[in-house]
């Protein structure tokens, strides 16, 4: 799996551990890091994630060992669907819209006002992806 600048593909919908320490992971088509089409299903054991960037450019490769295709499931697509494209956007973006919303009638605002603003959301928003990634592979058991 990799991408460059959030486009290529990548394992969504990883299952609870195994025994054997595999999980179940659905391989998908993204476009800025979100989920567009998914490709097969793959019973797999996950390896480390290397990152290297060039220029203004980012590629991450994660290595994994495939045991085997397995069938597509409706339910882990689905739910993948909904955390990425709908809870995901809201609690990343969703405090951001409340705040320029309760305030964008009380307040002129110059530059200055709109640049904290826009800091406040932006820092937000990565640290709420940031916490929900570090989260997921916690709990999930895969290396980090």
């Amino acid at each position: 799996m990799s991408t460059w600048n959030g486009i290529g593909t990548k394992y969504l919908g990883y299952s609870n551990r195994n025994r054997d320490g595999s999980h179940h992971a659905t391989e998908w088509a993204v476009l800025l890091d979100l989920p567009v089409i998914p490709l097969r299903r793959h019973r797999l054991t996950v390896g480390r994630t290397a990152y290297t960037t060039t220029g203004t450019t980012g590629r991450s490769v994660t290595g994994f060992v495939v045991h085997e295709e397995t069938p597509l499931d409706v339910r882990e697509i689905c739910r993948t669907y909904l955390v990425w494209w709908l809870l995901g956007p809201l609690v990343a973006v969703g405090p951001a819209a409340l705040l320029l919303w309760s305030v964008s009638d009380k307040q002129d605002g110059g530059f200055g006002f709109w640049a904290f603003v826009l800091g406040v959301s932006a820092a937000w928003v990565i640290s709420v992806l940031a916490a929900m990634t570090a989260y997921n592979r916690q709990r999930r058991g895969l290396p980090k």
